[in-house]
């Protein structure tokens, strides 16, 4: 937060650099035997005064703090109230004092203060030595009026720097011209003059307080109607919309119309500097943020839940928890940094603590980031069957660390999201069509003509049939084993369902052994056949 172009250091980074202080010194202490003294010039604050007065700078913050406590009797104590005309003479100090503090906060922001820090003011600036500017003061009929410090002599032989009697001498004027309307006027009488809260007089709240509950109706009812403009009630998604324009929308909008307020009203040194902190702000942008985030996830979830991606709809939540802690992290940076608070050292210790915790979950946020690799794109879905290695079975659930998969055998099987999204699996549900491919195995005493004729059977048995693709549908002797006559089947079944696959299959089994029965073959057994030969005739054992 700057203060008339100086940032107010933190407390706590006091603390830190004066510990580090401390500890450097004791080490320097150990390591070295003789210290040298080193003189370290320091910036002449002027005369010593118990109001801070030796400078512009300190005059001008004096005054402001003293008004912002409305302690106007002290803060006439920075007014040159000497050699004024009589209609400003009869005025009282701290009147004056707080007229001048009302014109100031009505026109001058804490941004637009420019003293020097110096005893002896600005140079330079084209103005006599004794004096320097404090603020520029625009009236509505565009005439511009200069508020000077000026160097004044404080009866002791000493000068300090007060508000210019020249400047002073304008305040009655200018206070008429920036008087409150009339109705402001007697509201402000109701309440006591020293009555206020962080900075701002009791009489300001209430009128805050009356346009917040007057504007809240007018901008729910532009809300609501902005609602119904981008989404309707038969929508799903409906009563989020309404309530993310009904609600942080219209804390923004209420916010927005009650700075204005106050920056006609007045706001004072602290008051300002509470709100530049933007707190009540911050906090509508990021409740805005989450609405429309929630928003988001639920439009995402339907769309993907009418894709049959149930489990990628699953996974909006936690993306979604991820990117509102996101939100929430950098609007506490932001408002720290509107506090003064050196983020440079916050996002150091979070650069560090979030590489320990980086290491320290890293299979962890490997398997999420699987999940997210998962269901974006979706190679297998809950209900799938799959082959991972030598695991076959059906997708039960896609979790954040680990997949579940149902195994034929009818046992769960948990498999880290990680290996499945960076290795091979195989999705068999994708199939459009199921893979029908025995092998025959006939014997060797299987002659010609019977050979021939299962083949030939077997080939107009899968052409006829309704269950299995015309094309392609192959039947052929393809090769010799060592114990009997390989025939190889190959077709596709009309259909992608592994139950009834397994039906249409068991039908052609049997109708397979029906046509070997039929043409007088046999399957042959696993064994070795051996022949003996005796007088030179063999003979099969």
């Amino acid at each position: 937060m700057m203060l008339f172009g100086r940032k107010i250091p933190s407390i706590s980074l006091l603390i830190l650099l004066a510990w580090g202080t401390v500890i450097h010194a004791q080490d320097e202490q150990k390591a070295v035997t003789e210290t040298v003294a080193v003189a370290v010039p320091v910036m002449d604050k002027g005369p010593e005064d118990l109001l801070n007065r030796g400078t512009p700078r300190g005059s001008a913050i004096g005054f402001l703090e003293a008004s912002s406590e409305f302690n106007f009797e002290k803060a006439a104590e920075y007014l040159d109230l000497r050699n004024l005309p009589d209609d400003v003479a009869e005025i009282s100090g701290p009147e004056l004092a707080r007229q001048l503090n009302h014109v100031l906060s009505r026109n001058v922001w804490l941004d637009d203060y420019n003293v020097s820090d110096h005893p002896d003011g600005t140079k330079g600036d084209g103005l006599p030595a004794y004096r320097d500017e404090l603020a520029l003061i625009r009236t509505l009929e565009g005439e511009v009026y200069t508020i000077f410090m000026q160097k004044v002599p404080r009866g002791d032989g000493e000068s300090i720097w007060k508000i210019s009697n020249r400047s002073v001498a304008l305040v009655p004027e200018l206070y008429d011209e920036f008087s409150y309307h009339p109705l402001i006027e007697r509201t402000r009488q109701w309440f006591p003059e020293d009555a206020s809260f962080m900075g701002i007089e009791a009489f300001k709240w209430f009128v805050l307080l009356v346009v917040a509950l007057l504007s809240w109706p007018v901008f729910w009812g532009i809300g609501w109607a902005l609602s119904r403009i981008f989404s309707s009630p038969q929508n799903e998604i409906y009563p989020l919309v309404r309530r993310a324009f009904t609600g942080p929308m219209v804390l923004i909008a209420i916010l927005v119309l009650d700075g204005i307020v106050l920056e006609q009203l007045g706001a004072g040194a602290y008051a300002q500097m509470v709100m530049d902190a933007h707190t009540l702000s911050t906090i509508a942008v990021v409740w805005a943020i989450w609405a429309f985030i929630n928003l988001y996830k639920k439009h995402r979830q339907n769309n993907l839940i009418a894709q049959e991606r149930p489990g990628a709809a699953k996974l909006m939540q936690p993306i979604t928890t991820l990117f509102k802690m996101v939100v929430v992290i950098f609007g506490l940076l932001f408002w720290l940094n509107n506090v003064g608070v050196n983020i440079t050292t916050v996002l150091a210790g979070l650069g560090v603590g979030g590489l320990a915790v980086a290491l320290a979950l890293q299979k962890p946020i490997e398997d999420m980031m699987g999940a997210i690799t998962i269901f974006s794109q979706a190679p297998i879905r809950v209900g799938d069957l799959c082959k991972y290695g030598d695991v076959l079975g059906t997708v039960e659930d896609i979790g954040l660390r680990t997949t579940r998969v149902r195994t034929l055998t009818n046992t769960v099987v948990s498999i880290p999201n990680s290996r499945i999204a960076y290795m091979e699996v195989e999705n068999l549900s994708y199939r459009e069509k199921i893979r029908y491919w025995p092998t025959l195995r006939l014997r060797y005493d299987t002659t010609h003509e019977q050979l021939q004729e299962v083949r030939d059977n077997i080939w107009k048995l899968l052409s006829d049939h309704d269950l299995v693709h015309d094309e392609p549908v192959r039947v052929r002797f393809t090769d010799f084993d060592k114990d009997a006559i390989l025939v190889k089947v190959h077709c596709f079944l009309k259909t992608t369902d592994f139950a009834e696959s397994l039906e249409i299959g068991e039908g052609l089994n049997y109708s397979i052994m029906r046509i070997v029965e039929d043409s007088g073959a046999k399957f042959a057994l696993p064994g070795t056949t051996m022949y003996i030969e005796e007088g030179g005739n063999p003979f099969k054992a």
